[in-house]
């Protein structure tokens, strides 16, 4: 008992080092990952505890993250920890490598890894819920539009993350490339706290509705947030695909009362292509059989429907995961 205790205290502290370095060097607030004891049964794989990459730590990722790890523990018998990352890129090749076994991606960063066919270790457990990009100025700004934020300075999201990669495909859509605007690689925690002290004039936020770090802001001060229009999405769609048209609710914020128009991404939850069948499978059939505790810690959860569990994407899903939903009889990417 003790070297078990011992064992996941010392992951609980590389996790937390993980987290601090792995999310921009100029995050300063330590992550609280969570290490979890290990319960009486043992997995069929040779570890202690199982790790799920997540994101950063004020993200949507790092909360279910938490969540699905407690629940998979309570029910599965199995101790799991979340770790901090840069989410979706970071997250695809921490799985890749099995330096971690679960993780969050966008299908949109999903699908540009594969092009290459970078990631040919990467398996599908199952659809999840949509990231909105949520492009954030102040008030009192005067920005309104795309056409109002050439010259100005945004945060586009840290190096090798979804919301980078989603802002610079929009922004580059609208024309304004690399010298008709000012880029910072911030944390959401970053681009909030720039937001705030008048170092950067927007932001891009790519993460469920809602994200805590633009609802702090938005409490503390009027927020705008620019809407992306229909032709965009379409412009997008035509060169990469995996987008959808969609609105954030009135009321998601403080302070915003009336929809905005913005584009939407479908998150997944993957696995490398070892991770044994019989475990895959019980882990979707817990996701599922307990959805509504997920759903209870973040609205964003609600957004995962198990009817849905079917998309185009490049990537072949787990056995255990075609199982599942050939049993359930839900449709996935090749039935």
């Amino acid at each position: 008992m003790e070297k078990r205790r011992l064992f996941t205290g010392i992951l609980f502290i590389f996790l937390i080092l993980a987290g601090c370095t792995a999310v921009n060097g100029k995050q300063e607030i330590p992550s609280p990952a969570v290490a979890h004891p290990q319960s009486e049964h043992k997995s069929k794989q040779d570890m202690d505890v199982l790790i799920i990459a997540t994101g950063d730590m004020s993200g949507v990722y790092f909360s279910l993250g938490q969540a699905i790890a407690a629940m998979y523990e309570k029910y599965d018998g199995v101790a799991w920890a979340a770790q901090v990352t840069n989410a979706s890129f970071q997250n695809v090749d921490l799985v890749s490598k099995k330096k971690a076994d679960l993780g969050f991606a966008t299908v949109d960063v999903f699908s540009e890894m594969a092009e290459d066919d970078s990631i040919p270790n990467i398996r599908v457990l199952t659809e999840l819920y949509s990231n909105y990009i949520q492009i954030v100025t102040l008030e009192h700004s005067g920005i309104s539009s795309f056409k109002d934020l050439e010259g100005k300075r945004i945060g586009v999201g840290p190096d090798k993350s979804g919301t980078k990669l989603a802002a610079e495909r929009i922004l580059s859509a609208f024309g304004l490339d690399d010298n008709k605007v000012e880029k910072h690689f911030l944390t959401f925690t970053q681009s909030a706290d720039a937001l705030r002290n008048g170092t950067i004039d927007a932001a891009f936020f790519s993460s469920g509705l809602p994200n805590p770090e633009i609802a702090s802001l938005a409490s503390q001060m009027p927020i705008t947030l620019i809407p992306v229009p229909e032709e965009i999405v379409s412009k997008l769609n035509k060169e990469h695909g995996n987008y959808s048209e969609n609105v954030i609710e009135p009321d998601i914020y403080e302070g915003v009362n009336e929809g905005i128009q913005t584009v939407s991404v479908k998150n997944v939850l993957l696995t490398h292509k070892d991770f044994p069948e019989k475990e895959a499978y019980q882990l979707v059939n817990t996701l599922y059989k307990h959805l509504s505790e997920l759903q209870k810690i973040h609205p964003a959860a609600q957004d995962i429907i198990g009817t849905e569990a079917k998309m185009e994407i490049p990537i072949d899903f787990h056995p255990g995961a075609k199982k599942f939903f050939q049993k359930r009889q839900i449709p996935n990417n090749e039935n």
